[in-house]
């Protein structure tokens, strides 16, 4: 890749980073708010609201994807004929009416879900079923909302797309936390100041997407030639949604209705944090999968895999280190987080599979981001279907005999089966070469994190106490010594570390 490709790319991941670190860091540290100003069983309908969203994904049919992919493709291909504007008016036009249904199915079977699915006791049925009317509104409109961010990712307007991540974060936590704090802690309240929220982001990203990708006219309607094209690479991404979307939910689903909508409040801390682990890649996966389409379409096959594995060692060093200090330290750091003792006591068993779990699937998409690079998605369909065949009766078996513990074991053990077998597989067949040079930076991350751990208890019980700040300080201080030596293990820092100890006058004779 030249310097000034590479440039780019640093200054892209550099700004999605520091966008996205500021919306999840403000997210982790106001949502406990929520949990102590609207009580267990409120929280309990956020984390719904967060899978509603997840499992509601599909009816993208894997269309805001590959709008991201042509736009990109199309600008490595330097066309000028408007593509990008007429793709993204079709699309607008499919979504309309799979958004109306959506959000008049929600409506209809909202009432049916407060009384039959959700587990309550404390709040009432039909302030329940509101508010899971406006949740299926906020789904309607996060269709678009998807389209219309994926239309500036493919061009590759990064820092505008961040900002405006921010100025929304600000508004939806921040606004939030004001209002169940000095307002009202009524739940419908909450969901009504949500969707106001979410219909100032939808018109937001709207009026970039039109200006960056204008249609060629004001009535420019549905155009057949765009889509058909586009249909076949949709349709695998909307099955392979589909299908992950069952992987990785499945159990948020049947533990909404196995667990008291209170325990769920609880659980939904544990799934914060362990979306939370899988979130952290989505910058570098924004600027990234623009960038390795755009390689590939130019033919530069050698730098597309150098930025893989870049990438991937990336990804690895941040998220293992991260992932380990949570699974050690699971109880700890959800009292000094949430403060709340229950909560830290109910969820202490179950946060460490989750946490580890969470890192492992993170880097195990990244074959997937190879397959995307290529527009070739047959093999990972292939393995969307297998792992999902296997995994529903694992999953429903586990959650239904022990509960969120068992749902936790089986996301664990599954994510690690599939990254033993799946990776080899996937470089086998795209670029053999990768797959050594990727294991050893796995293994090489992975040990150092291990080291990093042992080493760093005895430092954690000497700062750590009873007061929740000591215990955060406790916290980061062992993950920076994880994080140091994951870093010193690095090749090129550990060969600078070894110059400079043998000192200048042995230096001049290497």
């Amino acid at each position: 890749m030249s310097d000034a490709g590479m440039f780019s790319m640093v200054r892209n991941t550099g700004l999605s980073y520091l966008g996205q670190a500021y919306a999840l860091l403000v997210g982790i540290v106001v949502l406990p708010f929520y949990l102590g100003h609207l009580g267990a069983e409120a929280y309990g309908l956020i984390g719904f609201f967060a899978v509603m969203q997840a499992w509601l994904q599909v009816l993208d049919a894997g269309l805001s994807p590959s709008l991201v992919r042509q736009v990109a493709s199309h600008r490595g291909g330097g066309g000028t004929d408007g593509l990008p504007g007429r793709l993204l008016r079709s699309f607008e036009l499919i979504f309309l009416p799979i958004a109306v249904a959506t959000v008049a199915g929600i409506g209809l079977g909202s009432g049916w879900i407060a009384d039959h699915w959700l587990q309550a006791q404390q709040l009432d049925v039909q302030v329940i079923a509101r508010c899971i009317a406006l949740m299926g509104l906020m789904v309607g409109l996060r269709l678009y909302i998807t389209l219309y961010k994926s239309g500036i990712q493919g061009m590759e307007r990064h820092a505008w797309l961040n900002g405006a991540n921010v100025a929304i974060a600000s508004l939806r936590y921040l606004g939030g936390l004001w209002l169940v704090a000095r307002v009202t802690q009524e739940p419908l309240h909450f969901f009504l100041f949500q969707t106001a929220v979410t219909l100032v982001e939808a018109a937001l990203f709207a009026v970039q997407a039109y200006r960056l990708l204008p249609a060629p006219h004001r009535l420019t309607g549905f155009d057949w030639r765009v889509v058909r094209p586009v249909l076949p690479f949709a349709a695998g991404l909307s099955l392979t949604t589909l299908l992950s979307i069952v992987l990785t939910q499945l159990d948020k689903v049947l533990l909404s209705n196995l667990l008291l909508l209170r325990e769920y409040g609880y659980f939904s801390l544990v799934a914060l944090i362990a979306t939370g682990l899988t979130t952290l890649a989505n910058p570098l996966v924004q600027t990234l999968l623009p960038r390795l389409t755009l390689l590939t379409a130019e033919g530069r096959v050698a730098d597309m895999q150098a930025l893989y594995l870049n990438a991937n060692r990336f990804i690895c060093s941040i998220l293992f280190p991260l992932a380990g200090v949570i699974a050690f330290h699971a109880r700890d750091l959800l009292f000094a987080w949430s403060g709340d003792a229950q909560a830290a006591q109910w969820s202490a068993a179950i946060l460490p599979w989750y946490a580890a779990g969470s890192a492992l699937l993170a880097v195990g998409a990244f074959q997937f981001y190879l397959q995307y690079a290529y527009g070739r998605l047959r093999m990972h369909i292939w393995y969307s279907l297998v792992s999902t065949a296997i995994s529903i009766p694992v999953v429903a078996y586990a959650a239904f005999s022990a509960g969120a513990l068992g749902a936790a074991l089986a996301w664990f053990f599954l994510r690690l089966a599939t990254l033993a077998i799946w990776p080899t597989i996937v470089h086998r067949r795209f670029a053999p070469e990768l797959q050594g040079p990727w294991m050893r930076d796995l293994l090489r991350v992975a040990a150092a994190t291990a080291l990093g751990l042992l080493l760093g208890e005895p430092l954690f019980d000497a700062i750590a106490s009873e007061a929740r700040l000591d215990i955060l300080l406790a916290l980061a201080a062992s993950g920076l010594l994880c994080l140091l030596l994951v870093t010193a293990s690095t090749r090129g820092v550990r060969e600078r570390l070894y110059l400079m100890a043998l000192g200048p006058s042995t230096r001049k004779w290497i």
